[in-house]
């Protein structure tokens, strides 16, 4: 049986080891030579180093945790969220980063237990810089405390948002319409940012550096590890459209307080994709 007040910290501490593990992994692939293949489309790559990290991830949790299930992203064929605890896992979020040596890529590892994620590790391994937090024990930055901003003001606020790496146009038309009605005047955000990572973007918000992410077309294992860290932060998560947060059902808004994600709602246009769960 699940004791979550014990076994969290366990579950925790091994996230974080295995982080940093597979962060050097990573590391030492940035700095070399790499083979890129396509993926979905012309923007959507995949590196020999994303599939070794995933592979040295998965073993780690396996052995650790046999009873627990696991999913991620380039190893993804049956992702089935059930209530027993769930791994879900982005080897390297940022492989355009990760290719270009745009240094904005990360370890994202994230535990859900029935359904809701209860433990996340973001590591940007090329600056260092490890975001993490566990259910009802606030989040941290290389272990010190970090809070969201606060802002409350949609006037007043920096916002995160993505093109995203498949771009049919009605879908980049529709993304490029949501960024033309928060920005222009006479009301605009103060200003728009994209890190090319959903993990580091939300981590972002977490961290009270950004007030505001959104995106559709994500997967659980983009925002599973960084939703936890978002609210332990202070912040809210839910779906663009104000609904309760779904990780499988890709998309997400993240703020810094729930005023201003209401005030980002209605400013969203929708995109359905389909349902990262399978039956």
């Amino acid at each position: 049986r699940l004791n979550m007040d014990s076994d969290i910290h366990t579950w925790y501490d091994a996230a974080i080891e295995i982080a940093r593990r597979a962060g050097a992994v990573a590391l030492d692939g940035y700095n070399k030579e790499k083979h890129v293949e396509l993926k979905g489309s012309s923007a959507d790559l995949v590196t020999e180093t994303d599939k070794k990290v995933e592979d040295m991830i998965r073993a780690y949790l396996k052995e650790k945790f046999p009873s627990h299930s696991f999913i991620g992203e380039e190893t993804v064929k049956d992702a089935k969220l059930s209530d027993e605890p769930t791994w879900m896992v982005d080897p390297i979020d940022g492989t355009s980063n990760f290719v270009h040596r745009f240094p904005f890529s990360a370890v994202s590892i994230g535990l859900a237990v029935k359904k809701q994620p209860v433990v996340g590790v973001v590591y940007n391994f090329i600056l260092d810089q490890l975001y993490s937090a566990k259910k009802g024990h606030g989040a941290t930055l290389n272990g010190k405390p970090i809070h969201v901003s606060g802002c409350t003001e949609l006037t007043q606020s920096l916002v995160l948002a993505e093109l995203g790496n498949i771009r049919p146009p009605d879908v980049l038309r529709t993304k490029l319409n949501t960024i033309y009605s928060l920005a222009v005047e006479p009301n605009p955000i103060h200003g728009f940012r994209s890190l090319g990572s959903a993990a580091l973007n939300m981590c972002m918000v977490a961290c009270g550096s950004a007030d505001a992410y959104f995106e559709y077309g994500i997967h659980c294992w983009d925002i599973a590890a960084a939703d936890v860290i978002v609210r332990e932060a202070g912040g809210v998560t839910m779906y663009p459209t104000g609904e309760p947060l779904d990780v499988m059902k890709r998309g997400v808004l993240c703020a810094g307080s729930n005023q201003l994600a209401q005030q980002v709602c209605p400013h969203i246009g929708h995109l359905q994709y389909p349902y990262d769960q399978t039956d």
